[in-house]
């Protein structure tokens, strides 16, 4: 009975299949994995079957295109028209692939196949006994493919599933006791006829026992992360927290195991099923689907065909030469999608072409945009200086219309005359003219109203400002300063007149020691045995020694 308990099947983790079609392979234990409706859905179908990832599609287009050009004489027969056309449009992820390719490809990887169709348990396509391996896939009437995958694969594949989100959500996470939350969400009625607990020597919680043989193996807080926002809040976190009546030496419950009593989801519930090794999950499907519907939100390019402004991709310019094509980056398209307006790099031309000879990069070449909308960062600008002054002028003019207001109101101070001021400014020119009187409980709310228009504010009470003492301007006091001046220059006697050649010095002049030239006011007569200097017609106020009085 126990065992019964314990055993569970491997189930899709949804709800029953709305097609009648994955409804009737269910019942003969096939499972149909649905793959993205585009253009590439054969190659992302033997991409996840031999490579077992659906992002290698592209690489096995163009290994089929290079197999098919080696063995054009294998091929050509089943083609009709240009051999070289049919591979060049085959190249661009928007030709979809046929059961011809899908040939190509079984002998490129020498594998069998097994077509389903609509209520069709298979037939064989292609099978040859030294292949090891069998395709089995899925083609609806719109030539659109699928995987089919038997109930063995599913159980595998469901436990590797399982494998990789645990070792994400514990070992890079470090969530603590994540196995006993996927139970608490995906199995609710396990914990319903109670559970008991191990404890270890120390008293801790180590492990948890339910009713129906299912045992959790619970996470010490030291190899594991808070869940909360604050881990500072979370008493099995932070030691140093106590809560109630809980024993401060023993470990507490953990934060995650709280949020679950709370009715709370520690993640989401794609989540837990990609965690339990009995529910498979479609995860690529899912998040391609959403990808587009978060790209075509927000206006974002994802390397498709669906080419929006600024995408960069690939042109035709000559569409006769095949092979030869040229990086561009998309400038505007029409409204109609018939032609649109490039910038060719390797020309530095801006061209308009047709909308069809504009083809996406490859994966590998190309760099998905930013999900996240940019913000644009408000830098701080440069304030102009008149854009000061002007609003240096509106302050003076609220301020003054301000002060025009009170001393209507019939204030006790009086504002100095104009008159007055005119004239203080024509009589003292040494110190610039006195700003307005400031207000002394101007507001800083009522400048917008006076400043842009928007109505005078309403009345207040303003305390009248202060007297206003014009300060007189600082006096200029002169104080001696002594100069060392030049030596004199000594003249034969007779010669008084002005010489500039004779003013040079000469080594027969004789200079006699003490004083050489007297520094005397004007109007005072010459001191006796000295005379005056006399530069030209005029007596300066120097003296120097009479020769003929020695």
């Amino acid at each position: 009975m126990m065992s019964g308990i314990l055993k569970r099947t491997v189930c899709p983790g949804s709800k029953a299949a709305p097609d009648p079609i994955d409804r009737f392979l269910e019942q003969h234990l096939l499972f149909r994995k649905h793959v993205v409706m585009d253009a590439s859905s054969l190659f992302r179908v033997v991409a996840e079957q031999v490579y077992d990832t659906q992002m290698l599609h592209y690489e096995v287009r163009m290994e089929c295109v290079r197999y098919m050009f080696r063995k054009r004489r294998s091929f050509q027969r089943y083609i009709s028209g240009d051999y070289d056309e049919y591979l060049w449009q085959l190249e661009k992820t928007k030709t979809k692939g046929t059961l011809l390719e899908l040939r190509v490809l079984c002998h490129l990887y020498r594998r069998n196949v097994v077509i389903h169709e609509a209520y069709d348990l298979g037939k064989l396509l292609i099978f040859r006994e030294d292949y090891p391996e069998t395709l089995r896939i899925f083609v609806d009437r719109q030539e659109h493919f699928d995987t089919v995958l038997t109930m063995s694969d599913i159980e595998i594949a469901a436990v590797c599933q399982a494998v990789a989100f645990k070792m994400l959500y514990k070992m890079v996470f470090r969530l603590p006791d994540v196995n006993l939350a996927v139970e608490w969400m995906l199995y609710p009625q396990t914990f319903k006829w109670g559970t008991d607990m191990e404890f270890d020597p120390r008293g801790n919680v180590i492990r948890l026992l339910c009713s129906n043989g299912r045992s959790f193996k619970l996470d010490p807080p030291e190899r594991t992360l808070c869940v909360l926002k604050n881990y500072k809040d979370c008493p099995f976190h932070n030691r140093k927290l106590e809560l109630g009546q809980e024993n401060f030496r023993s470990m507490p419950v953990s934060c995650m195991r709280r949020i679950l009593e709370q009715n709370c989801l520690p993640f989401c519930y794609m989540a837990a099923k990609s965690m339990d090794p009995y529910m498979y999950r479609n995860v690529e499907l899912n998040c391609l689907n959403a990808y587009r519907r978060e790209a075509k939100s927000l206006n974002i390019y994802t390397g498709d065909y669906n080419f929006r402004v600024g995408a960069k991709c690939l042109v035709e310019l000559e569409p006769n030469k095949h092979g030869e094509l040229s990086i561009c980056h998309i400038q505007a398209i029409n409204k109609d999608m018939s032609a649109c307006e490039v910038f060719v790099e390797g020309q530095g031309k801006l061209l308009s072409v047709p909308f069809d000879t504009v083809h996406p990069l490859p994966p590998d070449e190309f760099k998905p945009w930013d999900r996240l909308p940019k913000r644009r960062i408000n830098l701080p600008r440069r304030v102009k200086m008149s854009f000061m002054k002007r609003q240096f002028l509106q302050l003076e003019n609220a301020s003054n219309s301000q002060y025009r207001r009170q001393n209507k109101q019939g204030e006790n101070f009086k504002m100095e005359s104009p008159t007055n001021h005119t004239k203080w400014e024509t009589v003292t020119n040494q110190s610039p003219p006195l700003p307005p009187p400031p207000v002394q409980d101007i507001q800083l709310s009522s400048l917008p109203h006076q400043i842009f228009g928007m109505g005078p504010p309403k009345p207040r009470l303003i305390t009248p400002p202060k007297p206003r003492f014009i300060t007189p301007s600082p006096m200029v006091i002169p104080r001696p300063v002594f100069v060392q001046g030049p030596p004199p220059i000594f003249r034969p006697p007779g010669l008084m007149h002005y010489d500039r050649a004779f003013m040079q010095p000469r080594h027969l002049i004789i200079r006699p020691p003490g004083a050489f030239v007297l520094f005397a006011p004007p109007g005072t007569p010459p001191p006796p045995g000295m005379i005056p200097i006399v530069i030209g017609d005029m007596i300066q106020p120097h003296y120097v020694p009479d020769p003929h009085s020695a």
